[in-house]
């Protein structure tokens, strides 16, 4: 049965859940300033929700000057936003600044999970209202009211609650100085996150056990991406129609077929072959398979998301549709774009594009990307370093996509074709999608994730148990390629699953899949390999440097992967997280080799910046700033 749940509170948490990963965007990106102000515990409180401190949001004056938090004087003016804090988060503590006894500091990384479920916005008006939508907003109202008057702010303090994400956009993008058209383009993106997130909110799944299917596991998600704040988006763009909560099913879309002549198809491995299953399924729906397909002969018959076939239409003129009766259903991965169709191709998934943004990208399939997955799969996969037991690398077999020499074009016309461990899985295995590991139980007032709820994680010793052996076997599988062969996988908890014994429970190993986002160092693959990387001209998969593949494996693996975990395992405040991670990757890393010095000598690492991206309208090339290297990550013991 699904959790028990209160829709009452759903509109509240759902913008909570996106403005909360804007300002862990705004502060970790070091688009604004923002301080971490401890709160000193009044005993004769008696509530139970205290909180350890605010983070003060503060305004900036355009792009080059943002607003310090001064010494001698505190305006609400300055303000961007007040988030009163759970945990403390990651700080500059040599950067700290007294104000009137009360000793602040500056935050460089920021993680929504430290946050409690209250956004403030200051206001101009001298009355307040604290709608009670939670039990704990009164109390912790009064709290961070209490913090400010220590502080001696200047100016009548009144704060609004529920400050969502495109309230808090727009205030940013005036102060930033962002142009009108992209700053209602990124609130209409962020408005599209809120009601998605929501909606998940209002409609919770069954929760999966040990006993449940890898797709039951897949479409688990409930909040998605844990620092982007368009991780519910679903923004489609014309001619496709709006995709609007709870009227367009993606999870068990329709899959129908189009018809391409094949001289204007550029086609990789055995398209056709392996294809050719699930096409005949299709057409046999109305009539015998043969005859049909000597209807279209000298053409690709290409499986298509139903939902795509506007954008196909209109960019593609010798592209046809076939009946609707032609069709199949499909079971969507966690992707939204991969799906799956067991009963049909029992060792294969598919990867189709859909011409909507989910998160940042456009969920299409680029020429890069159906050009490059299947040469590394047959060249490269077999003859990388990585124990077989521990890790299972899922192959891009075959791709199809249209050729055409505009590739923005292109990609809205493709298909990829990739082995499915999961669907050839034993019996005694459950998959589970990593990202599922970290997600709640179906609602959004709880600090129960599914790795807890399943795992009965409900005790320190548990946890710590269940982590150390995830840690070990995930840098066993992670670190060789990389360490002996300059190859990265985009191992985030996306393209991530996991082999836990179905019985036990154990951990057994890890499967990846997607190469879109892989990144090689060409000199050492050669060298240990005896292979380079076959791409087409401009591929971002090629590295020039041994560092830009460590920053994709820092980013995937430790930043969002790992981090996430040992969070919602509670072992990150303690410290007994990163201490598990360090003790295994030193046992891998020799100290005299790169890898050794990029992960355990720097204080700051490259931290991919979504908001940024988005303002500057990029997608294939990625803006870095600096952030705490989670890795060194320890206690922190603040001095007031």
């Amino acid at each position: 049965m699904p959790a028990p749940y209160s829709t009452a509170k759903n509109t509240h948490f759902g913008k909570f859940a996106t403005t909360s990963r804007l300002v862990a965007c705004l502060i970790s990106e070091s688009l604004v300033n923002a301080y971490f102000c401890p709160y000193k515990k009044n005993e004769q409180e008696g509530t139970d929700d205290v909180i350890v401190g605010l983070t003060l949001l503060l305004r900036t004056r355009g792009s080059t000057e943002k607003i310090e938090l001064s010494s001698s004087t505190l305006s609400i003016n300055d303000i961007l936003a007040v988030i009163p804090q759970r945990g403390v988060p990651e700080l500059d503590t040599k950067t700290k600044v007294m104000v009137n006894g009360v000793q602040c500091y500056k935050i460089d990384l920021a993680d929504p999970w430290d946050m409690l479920p209250h956004i403030y916005s200051p206001q101009l008006s001298s009355s307040h209202t604290t709608p009670a939508t939670l039990p704990d907003s009164e109390s912790v109202y009064r709290q961070v009211i209490q913090v400010l008057t220590t502080m001696g702010c200047q100016g009548k303090i009144s704060l609004a609650d529920g400050f969502d994400a495109v309230q808090l956009w727009q205030q940013f993008s005036h102060d930033y100085g962002v142009t009108d058209k992209l700053t209602d383009l990124i609130a209409s993106e962020l408005a599209s996150s809120m009601d998605h997130q929501t909606y998940t909110y209002d409609y919770p799944k069954p929760l999966p056990t040990l006993e449940s299917s890898y797709i039951h596991w897949e479409q688990s998600i409930v909040e998605g991406h844990a620092t982007h704040p368009m991780h519910k988006a679903r923004r489609s763009y014309s001619p496709l129609p709006p995709l609007n909560p709870g009227q367009v099913n993606l999870e068990t879309p329709k899959l129908r077929l189009l018809s391409i002549p094949k001289s204007s198809m550029q086609l990789r491995g055995k398209f056709e072959t392996l294809a050719a299953p699930l096409v005949d399924a299709i057409l046999e729906k109305t009539g015998n398979s043969q005859e049909l397909r000597q209807q279209h002969a000298d053409h690709v018959l290409m499986p298509v998301h139903e939902f795509q076939i506007p954008n196909v239409l209109e960019r593609f003129k010798d592209a046809s549709v076939l009946p609707e009766e032609n069709n199949v259903t499909a079971q969507s991965l966690t992707s939204i774009r991969s799906v799956a169709i067991p009963e049909i191709l029992k060792d294969l998934t598919v990867k189709l594009c859909i011409g909507i943004k989910v998160s940042s990208a456009l969920r299409t399939i680029t020429p890069y990307t159906t050009y490059f997955g299947p040469g590394f799969s047959e060249h490269v996969v077999p003859r990388l370093s990585y124990d077989r037991k521990v890790l299972t690398i899922e192959r891009e077999l075959a791709s199809a996509v249209y050729s055409h020499p505009d590739t923005d074009i292109a990609k809205h016309c493709s298909c990829v074709l990739r082995e499915s461990v999961a669907n050839a899985s034993s019996d005694d295995d459950t998959i589970v999608v990593a990202a599922a590991l970290v997600e709640k139980i179906q609602k959004p007032d709880t600090d129960i994730t599914l790795s807890k709820h399943v795992w009965n994680l409900d005790t320190e010793e548990k946890r710590e148990a269940f982590l150390n052996r995830y840690v070990e076997l995930a840098l066993k599988a992670f670190i060789p390629p990389c360490l002996e062969n300059g190859v990265a996988f985009e191992a985030h908890g996306q393209n991530t699953m996991c082999r836990f014994d179905k019985r036990t429970g154990e951990l057994k190993g890890f499967v990846i899949r997607d190469f879109g986002g892989v990144k090689a160092h060409n000199p050492t693959l050669k060298k240990t390999c005896g292979v380079e990387l076959d791409v087409l001209p401009d591929s971002c998969v090629v590295a020039e440097t041994m560092d830009e593949v460590y920053k994709l494996l820092y980013h995937t693996l430790f930043h969002s992967h790992f981090q996430r975990l040992i969070r919602v395992l509670d072992m990150h405040h303690n410290g007994r997280g990163w201490e598990m991670v360090r003790k295994h990757f030193v046992a891998m890393v020799p100290k005299d080799h790169s890898m050794y010095k990029f992960f355990m000598e720097k204080e700051k690492v490259p931290g991919k910046c979504m908001i940024r991206m988005k303002i500057e309208e990029l997608y294939r090339d990625y803006i870095y700033s600096p952030v705490p290297n989670m890795l060194l990550s320890r206690p922190q013991e603040l001095v007031q």
